[in-house]
């Protein structure tokens, strides 16, 4: 059965392939109708104390990008990803097809195919939608992402689709089902409104941003109702010296006019490059209504964050040090670490391009905390991922 599947799912994609180079080789100019994409396979090996009890883990990901632009004004596009899973976690993990399945946007455009034997095959529409482009303004209607974060681990800023930093295969991140409308004064301030329908009024999300410049930093303030909460915030980016220099901070209070459960959420942090190809990211995050408890491995991987609560403790630190050895080979070690629990994060990272359009990933994540005076591993996993863009 699985291998069925297999051959199945990648036949498909070597024909949606052969169709894109087809498309290429048939016009040299832009075409008003293109598809790109790529195809993944990600191997996965999990463990929590002893490195001999394993659990594996496979996934196949393709990801095909539909657009058409007939014209200078509108835009429209169509992109659906498509992820087969089988082994021992897709059987073992309580309820693993509804996290694949996701269903919280308005429009539920995600539909397990097969859900059987350790095998899940999924497909899932995350953008879909028109843009019209005329002059100062840019009206966007349709599952799309509106991305109001700057910072690079945690986005207090963006409340319309959080994404999660432990999903690191989702490189688009997630997207929302909304009518946006921007509207340019000049090159360096905007005004945005955005909003977002949910299932039920008490989902819904509306905003409005206000993007500017001013001593050479790009400032934004927005305001608005988040779900439940009245909400209000802002963010900035610059640089000191030659250091860059992000920040975000947003404030939620419930319309139930309960002060004692209003919150804050706010992110910031440093980056620099140096001339010998090392680079270094420091960032911290506030979080008011964390939890001073031992970390959960499931609430960070497999939850949807939201703007509200990021993270699940008050405090929580990142530092990332990465250096190119060659144009084609990369290196990173990244670590998180809060005081609740003394919960330690370590991340690191190693990537090679092994050919055009070809990449080759290893990473791992592992996560301990102390107990009983000393660090104990909560759980370990590793992936070895190869990358086939077109």
């Amino acid at each position: 059965m699985k291998r069925k599947f297999l051959i199945l799912f990648l036949c498909s994609n070597l024909f949606y392939y052969q169709v894109t180079i087809s498309q290429t080789d048939s016009t040299k100019h832009a075409s008003k109708f293109t598809i790109k994409g790529y195809i993944k396979y990600l191997d996965q090996v999990s463990f929590a104390g002893s490195p001999t009890d394993l659990l594996t883990n496979d996934l196949i990901h393709n990801r095909l990008n539909f657009r058409y632009q007939p014209d200078e004004h509108f835009n429209f596009r169509f992109e659906v990803r498509n992820r087969l899973y089988y082994g021992e976690l897709v059987q073992s993990y309580p309820d693993f097809a509804s996290l694949v399945a996701s269903s919280d946007e308005t429009f539920n455009l995600s539909k397990n195919w097969v859900n059987k034997n350790a095998v899940l095959f999924n497909s899932t529409i995350d953008r879909a939608g028109g843009e019209y482009l005329n002059g100062k303004w840019d009206v966007t209607i349709g599952r799309q992402r509106i991305n109001w974060g700057i910072n690079t681990v945690w986005t207090p800023n963006d409340i319309f689709n959080t994404f999660n930093y432990f999903d690191f295969d989702y490189e688009e991140r997630p997207g929302v089902d909304a009518a946006r409308i921007q509207y340019s004064f000049n090159s360096s301030s905007s005004l945005e409104l955005a909003a977002s329908p949910g299932k039920t009024t008490a989902k819904n999300i509306e905003a409005m941003m206000y993007h500017f410049n001013k001593w050479n930093y790009d400032f934004q303030i927005f305001s608005g109702i988040c779900q439940q909460d009245y909400t209000v915030g802002a963010g900035w980016a610059g640089c000191i010296k030659d250091a860059g220099f992000k920040g975000e901070i947003s404030y939620f209070k419930p319309m139930q006019n309960n002060p004692d459960s209003s919150t804050v959420a706010a992110s910031i942090s440093i980056d620099y490059a140096f001339k010998n190809g090392v680079y270094i990211l420091i960032s911290d995050l506030y979080n008011s209504i964390g939890r001073d408890s031992i970390l959960n491995i499931a609430q960070l991987t497999t939850e949807t964050l939201s703007a509200k609560d990021m993270f699940p403790f008050k405090y929580t630190a990142f530092a990332e040090v990465s250096y190119s050895f060659t144009p084609i080979l990369k290196a990173s070690l990244g670590g998180m670490f809060s005081p609740a629990g003394n919960s330690l994060i370590l991340l690191p990272d190693v990537t090679c391009s092994i050919a055009d359009n070809w990449v080759l990933d290893l990473i791992s994540q592992s996560f301990f905390s102390e107990q009983n005076g000393g660090y104990h591993p909560l759980g370990n996993s590793v992936y070895l991922r190869i990358k086939f863009g077109f």
